[in-house]
């Protein structure tokens, strides 16, 4: 059963703005443009020097507001914080997402003035996201009450939490760019009143989210976070970054937002045995939550590789051996088949080497990737577009056909490409992307990204967990 005072954060009746302005460049201007932009449930601009904000009454204070408020906003200063969360508390409000920083991580009196905020907030068993945060989205219900511009697209199952406000809103546009659609966000700053398990455990029971994503530069409860993973990665994956990892990174997590980073010899040891995915930066994170999302899982280690440049195709080998795969020599029967199409000087082996013959680009991405998905010597396919192939749409166009051609058959097996190319291909890659076939920048990112995968299959195989379907 979902814990009703975290819902009213993501899917709240009604939210209220306290500090709502109508003056461009004021916090309360940003979020009150963010808020009506996409939310249709009932909105409260709150601030005494307002008589209307974007042509919403505006009231003078909490008490003023007639109804009852699910979810309050908050981006007044932080002096005038703990008295406006009593007024909430005596209001009844459910949840708080207060934006405003210079509490705990600003010294002993902002820590004071935190603890003055919680004791009020607790009266009033007020769920309290922050303070000093970015904000909260749910963006299939067009719900953004953060400092992010504008409303990503509904439809999304990847839900994403972050400690660090700035650099996660970062990682979720690069994500954004890549073709990838979320369905909650939290950017929670010094997490002065929710636990880390207790989102994990509330995402974990939500039906939306299919991958949960978490940026974490401390955890609260350890204990209980992890027996909350434990129950969750059987049936879902957990992607996670920990960073302050050195004793430099953990010093600045503290001056950030007031983390104890703690041992991380001690949460890579924890992470896998839970069953989290490890993923080493943020743009590990979005690359392995993006093949998790899109593709089914690998059934095994052993992937297939085509290539038109033989030195790219051999350090892709290298590296997903590195990162735990493997890259078998194909039999010589499916050699004969994939002999059959390239030139007499091209190899058959694995990597499967056509060299650059550009106008047969089309037919044989599109015909070797058939061969080996219908191979039952190969578990992933991961062809390199690089280059001149890369700057082809139509070879991206094939690719991505032909890849969801074959994803539509009874056999599921992921696809990955490892893309190498100039910027101004972008738009090609595209083409794939927004076909739900997964690219990643060059050998060494497409590895890792297949590799940490397969990881995840190898936990679920430990455990003898069933992932049919996935």
């Amino acid at each position: 059963m979902k814990d009703e005072k975290i819902d009213a954060i993501f899917n709240p009746k009604s939210v209220a703005l306290i500090g709502a302005s109508n003056k461009e460049g004021k916090m309360g201007y940003v979020f009150a443009k963010n808020i009506i932009d996409g939310y249709r449930g009932k909105i409260y601009m709150v601030n005494p020097s307002e008589e209307q904000v974007f042509g919403l009454k505006c009231y003078p204070d909490v008490r003023s507001i007639p109804d009852s408020i699910d979810l309050a906003v908050i981006v007044i200063p932080a002096k005038a914080v703990p008295k406006v969360m009593e007024e909430l508390a005596e209001k009844g409000t459910k949840a708080a997402v207060v934006i405003t920083a210079g509490f705990s991580e600003a010294g002993p009196e902002g820590k004071k003035l935190e603890e003055e905020m919680m004791v009020a907030a607790n009266k009033g068993k007020i769920k309290v996201v922050g303070p000093n945060c970015f904000g909260i989205y749910n963006c299939n219900i067009g719900l953004n009450a953060s400092l992010g511009v504008g409303t990503p697209p509904q439809g999304g199952d990847i839900s994403f939490v972050t400690q660090s406000g700035a650099y996660g809103m970062a990682i979720f546009a690069f994500a954004l760019d890549h073709h990838m659609k979320f369905a909650k966000i939290m950017a929670h700053g010094n997490k002065a009143g929710i636990e880390d398990y207790e989102i994990l455990r509330y995402l974990g029971e939500d039906d939306e989210t299919k991958v949960i994503c978490l940026f974490l530069e401390s955890v609260n409860k350890g204990r209980e976070f992890l027996e909350e993973a434990k129950k969750i990665t059987p049936k879902k994956p957990i992607v996670a970054t920990k960073t302050g990892r050195t004793a430099g990174a953990a010093r600045a997590a503290a001056s950030h937002t007031a983390a104890l980073a703690g041992s991380f010899t001690a949460y890579e040891a924890a992470f896998k045995q839970s069953g989290i995915i490890f993923a080493r930066n943020g743009m590990d994170l979005i690359n392995i939550a993006k093949g998790l999302d899109w593709q089914p899982l690998p059934r095994g280690p052993r992937v297939g590789i085509i290539t038109n440049s033989g030195g790219t195709g051999v350090e892709l080998a290298d590296l997903c051996e590195e990162a735990g795969l493997v890259v078998p020599e194909l039999s010589e029967e499916t050699q004969e088949k994939i002999r059959e199409l390239i030139p007499p000087y091209a190899s058959s082996r694995n990597p499967v080497d056509m060299t650059p013959v550009w106008p047969k680009f089309v037919e044989l991405y599109s015909k070797i990737i058939k061969i080996l998905y219908e191979s039952s010597e190969i578990d992933i396919i991961i062809p390199i577009i690089l280059q001149r192939a890369a700057m082809m749409p139509e070879v991206c166009q094939a690719v991505a056909d032909t890849v969801n051609q074959c994803l539509a058959s009874d056999r599921k097996k992921p696809t990955y490409v490892c893309w190498v190319s100039v910027r101004s291909a972008q738009g090609n890659m595209d083409i794939l992307q927004k076909n739900r076939v997964p690219c990643y920048d060059w050998p060494e990112r497409t590895a890792r990204a297949v590799g940490a995968i397969y990881g995840y299959v190898e936990f679920l195989k430990r455990r003898a967990i069933s992932f049919e379907g996935r």
